[in-house]
């Protein structure tokens, strides 16, 4: 196999697994694809294409159904193991279940993976409304509740790097994409021990998080409520919902301590 360095981490990198990732990526936002439109997509031969569809439905990463290839429930395997290897997942997961039942919105926990932060849990409340996230799915950690709660835990250098890898794009007009105004916002989420979202995703969304932190100071995550303007605004926005994240980010970071 072709080999070529990667300035990246300082290693080497193997164009052909590279080749592989961008094609599971591309059937994983077209939520599959035929040989043709997958060469379109990525620029590949479609040569290429085939071959290394041809291989990965051979070791069962992939299905074929009408001439389409998309991605194979294999993944659900190494997803729930990747899941569980989280230490406080479970309690963390009791948490949310807690905050959709009491709140009646959406709850979710995040943790932060390569400079995004990664969904693995959501619960719904009687009265949520329907949200894009999904169990598994990566975010920008600039814009969410979620993502500020993490970072602000982090050291400063980490989040510049953060910021260097994936940018800051714009959500809607209210997304920070200045760095000094991320890290003012940062400050104060350190001092508050909470951090919003004000539709900085999605227009007609707000969302309240707070930081899950081990005694030792170690960020492992953070915990949510999310629902629409019409009903998180007031104290309910600003006092109420910190309340509940900062309380149940709390009861994760205690049992943790008997894990």
């Amino acid at each position: 196999m072709a080999e070529k360095p990667t300035t990246s981490n300082g290693g080497r990198r193997i164009k052909a697994v590279a080749t592989t990732c961008e094609l599971l990526d591309a059937l994983r936002d077209r939520g599959g694809a035929g040989i043709s439109e997958l060469a379109r997509e990525t620029g590949f031969s479609k040569t290429t294409v085939h071959s290394h569809l041809a291989t990965l439905l051979e070791h069962e990463f992939v299905v074929k159904r009408n001439g389409h290839y998309e991605i194979s429930l294999k993944f659900v395997d190494f997803g729930e193991l990747a899941k569980n290897g989280v230490a406080i997942y479970d309690i963390a997961k009791q948490e949310v279940d807690k905050l959709a039942e009491e709140t009646g919105e959406v709850a979710q926990f995040m943790v932060e993976e390569h400079g995004r932060g990664v969904y693995l849990h959501k619960a719904r409340g009687e009265n949520a409304i329907r949200t894009a996230s999904y169990t598994g799915a990566r975010k920008d950690l600039h814009c969410t509740a979620l993502g500020k709660a993490i970072i602000s835990q982090l050291p400063t250098e980490r989040v510049n790097d953060i910021i260097d890898r994936h940018g800051m794009p714009a959500y809607t007009e209210n997304t920070i994409t200045s760095r000094e105004a991320l890290f003012d916002e940062l400050d104060r989420v350190r001092e508050e021990n909470v951090a919003y979202d004000d539709e900085e995703v999605l227009t007609g969304l707000r969302c309240v998080a707070a930081p899950i932190v081990y005694q030792n100071g170690d960020i492992q995550g953070g915990i949510s409520i999310s629902g629409p303007t019409s009903r998180f605004k007031g104290d309910r926005f600003r006092e109420e919902l910190p309340e509940l994240v900062r309380g149940a980010a709390n009861v994760i970071e205690v049992n943790a301590t008997q894990v």
